[in-house]
């Protein structure tokens, strides 16, 4: 199990008390189809938006999660979940402060459709089990009326064009890709306007710049590269042994470009002070842990999206690199299933969606045709 499931797996543990016993039961459920703990969290976040808007709106007369009754399940009204769409349509308006104990400034963003679209299928997921599959001791359901049945989600199905033409906004392409990592490594400096922010940067710039050379250079997941011990770097054949999604092991490749920052990087890595038996590749000191220990996935969410917002594409995420190498990697090498085995998806048809990022050959290659 990777470093961030395990992390999560932990947090599930340590949430689960906090939720009725019924949504604990929807949980193992879930862990008997092989969902991985990530998913089930997302789940209990959604879980617990739904159930403190009950709470707020006099649905149950509960005061914590834990003790939202069945019986109050089923006897929800269409109409009563109806407004609790539309409260998800509004909730940015009000910040959401009613169901956030501490509101951000995420808060005051207007929930996207897919958003709200994936919040009403985790309450369909769980009305599902209690409704259908879910039996008590005298093999009765949990719940004799399904109300979330009676809600359509109307999502519109982007085709692979569509979708392509959304990711080319927001990665990547030719040249951007190698000024953004000399940017993160000596242009950003100018925009640190403390002495504290230059020498921030000054201390963390070669592993900032290895982190994300490394993912452009072969297309990873961030939690790939933040899971990566040094046993795990085959540095003469440019390849890291990694466990991806599905618990399948792989061994792919990234390229001479990558490895040179990964090198430069590793030169200086004693200077975060790890701990002998301390093997992560990427590390990272705290207020609270002065010793090197693993980076975490959401500092590297974070690191990505300060330095893309400099750079002037504040739209690149971390996961926008991943597809900035694969669209790449299709523009100088037309061989999807090679693309499949680097960035190990299970299916053609996911890897094909970046076949199409690029309007300029696909505008060619319809010339070419007549």
């Amino acid at each position: 199990m990777s470093i961030t499931k395990q992390r999560d797996a932990l947090k599930l543990l340590q949430s689960i008390h906090e939720y009725p016993w019924y949504v604990e039961k929807f949980i193992e459920h879930k862990k008997t189809k092989k969902n991985s703990p990530s998913t089930l969290l997302g789940y209990l976040r959604d879980f617990s938006f739904f159930f403190r808007w009950m709470m707020t709106e006099g649905l149950t007369s509960a005061t914590e999660m834990k003790h939202v009754s069945l019986s109050e399940l089923n006897v929800l009204k269409k109409e009563t979940v109806e407004s609790y769409i539309l409260y998800l349509q509004e909730s940015h308006l009000y910040e959401r402060a009613a169901l956030l104990t501490k509101p951000t400034r995420s808060s005051r963003k207007e929930y996207s459709d897919r958003t709200i679209s994936r919040k009403i299928s985790s309450l369909k997921s769980l009305f599902h089990y209690l409704a259908a599959l879910a039996e008590d001791e005298n093999g009765e359901s949990y719940l004799t009326r399904n109300v979330l049945a009676k809600i359509e989600l109307e999502m519109t199905e982007l085709t692979p064009l569509a979708r392509a033409h959304a990711i080319r906004a927001k990665i990547l392409i030719d040249d951007e890709i190698y000024q953004f990592v000399d940017y993160v490594y000596e242009g950003y400096l100018a925009h640190c306007d403390t002495v504290k922010k230059q020498n921030y940067h000054l201390q963390n710039r070669e592993r900032d710049t290895a982190l994300i050379a490394m993912i452009l250079s072969g297309g990873f997941r961030v939690s790939e590269i933040v899971s990566l011990d040094l046993s795990d770097l085959v540095m003469e054949k440019n390849q890291l042994k990694l466990v991806r999604k599905g618990k399948k092991e792989d061994a792919p490749f990234f390229s001479d470009w990558g490895k040179d920052y990964l090198a430069r990087y590793l030169l200086v890595r004693e200077k975060y002070n790890p701990p002998a038996q301390e093997d992560a590749v990427f590390l990272a000191v705290s207020p609270g842990n002065a010793n090197g220990h693993r980076i975490e996935v959401r500092s590297v969410q974070k690191l990505v999206k300060k330095y893309a917002k400099a750079f002037g594409i504040p739209d690149l995420s971390v996961h926008k690199l991943r597809h900035s190498f694969a669209t790449q990697f299709l523009r100088l090498n037309p061989d999807p299933h090679q693309l499949q085995a680097q960035l190990g998806h299970s299916k053609i048809e996911t890897t094909m969606q970046y076949a199409h990022v690029l309007e300029d050959a696909l505008s060619k290659a319809v010339n070419r045709t007549t």
